[in-house]
């Protein structure tokens, strides 16, 4: 809880918050009033799902660097779900120039749909990158990973089909009056869905029981803003083919609340008190510990840096009796290994709870033999 307290002193959930406090009731008195078309209804999905979303992105991307940007799995992740975020408000910009100066109330398809559609793959490399970091890949070696990933596409597949297809259109999927470009926007937007539940499916299922730490909340809020977002594309594609789709309808809040958990969420992975600098000497860094005990607190940081980046060295530098020494290039064990390690091994348990301790303990798996038992702490035996 202190945690989360800490982030709402971020300026940029701040402004996210603001915004969600104030365009939620202002969603809520279109409704009463029955504006449909009028400048109130335009207004609101250019600011919130527009202005809002390309902030949040942006911000998200920058915030990135913290996590050592695309040298690692956690700062790609973050990266690239921002870049989602930032192009799916880049469409809604666009999409609002329709509406204010074309006078187009729903353009499909058109300009915004690049933003759009865009946002698919880097979802989905962002969901890829983030299943690294958070313990995803060490399901996929066991018999019931391989199952999952063999099922959960087929069932993201249907599932989408029936969303989509059935129901969505009535089960009518006709092409032969489309266009080259609305064909592709056709089959783009179904597909992209149906990738994007089936990285859900893949990445939450097989990770649940395995992430944890401080940063759990914002991964949860993660997946369920994508979700809300699939939803969101579903009663769009609904609403169009019923002919009752106007901008701030019901379909638009669902995409509001996806969207603002998307950006809270990418954000939320601030963590105060680090530069977001790329700090060269620790990046470069490549001590000549020679001792076993030296060299297990070496590996376990290393493994940590391709997964959170540069933090996992900021971490580090943070336990007493680690000393990391930049100039003479030196790491060492100076106090009570035991105590040392399991504190080293406690930083990073503390960010992503199990799915970092699986890391710091298959790095001590290699040293067991060369490492004392009463130096190696209990966590990582």
């Amino acid at each position: 809880m202190i945690e989360i307290a800490l982030l709402f002193k971020q300026r940029t959930l701040q402004i996210l918050f603001l915004g969600y406090v104030i365009f939620v009731p202002y969603w809520v008195w279109i409704q009463i009033t029955g504006q449909v078309g009028t400048i109130h209804n335009y207004v609101w999905s250019f600011i919130i799902l527009g202005i809002f979303p390309f902030f949040g992105g942006l911000s998200g991307m920058f915030l990135s660097r913290k996590w050592g940007l695309l040298s690692s799995s956690l700062g790609r992740a973050i990266f690239f779900l921002s870049a989602g975020v930032a192009v799916w408000g880049l469409g809604s910009i666009i999409w609002a120039y329709y509406n204010f100066v074309l006078a187009i109330e729903a353009p499909y398809p058109s300009l915004a749909d690049v933003g759009y559609l865009l946002s698919y793959p880097f979802y989905v490399v962002g969901l890829i990158n983030l299943g690294k970091g958070i313990g995803a890949y060490h399901k996929l070696k066991t018999n019931w990973g391989r199952v999952a990933l063999v099922s959960v596409p087929i069932v993201g597949l249907a599932l989408t089909y029936f969303v989509f297809v059935t129901i969505a259109r009535g089960g009518e999927f006709d092409y032969q009056d489309s266009s080259l470009l609305k064909l592709v926007f056709d089959i783009g937007y179904p597909l992209g869905d149906a990738v994007i539940v089936t990285a859900i499916g893949l990445v939450y299922g097989l990770s649940y029981r395995i992430f944890g730490g401080r940063f759990k909340w914002p991964i949860n809020l993660l997946f369920i803003g994508q979700f809300l977002v699939y939803l969101s594309d579903f009663g769009f594609s609904y609403t169009t083919t019923q002919g009752t789709f106007y901008v701030a309808g019901w379909s638009d809040f669902i995409l509001l609340n996806g969207l603002f958990l998307l950006s809270v969420s990418v954000n939320a992975f601030d963590i105060q008190g680090i530069s977001s600098r790329v700090r060269e000497e620790l990046t470069m860094f490549a001590p000549r510990a020679t001792e076993a005990v030296n060299k297990l607190a070496l590996e376990i940081i290393q493994n940590q840096a391709r997964i959170i980046g540069t933090v996992a060295w900021d971490e580090a530098m943070k336990v007493s009796g680690l000393t990391i020494d930049v100039k003479s290039n030196s790491l060492s064990v100076d106090g009570d290994p035991k105590i040392v390690l399991g504190q080293l091994v406690g930083r990073y348990e503390d960010l992503f709870g199990n799915a970092s301790l699986r890391i710091c303990k298959d790095v001590a798996r290699k040293f067991i033999s060369q490492v004392p038992p009463e130096q190696i702490p209990d966590v990582l035996k």
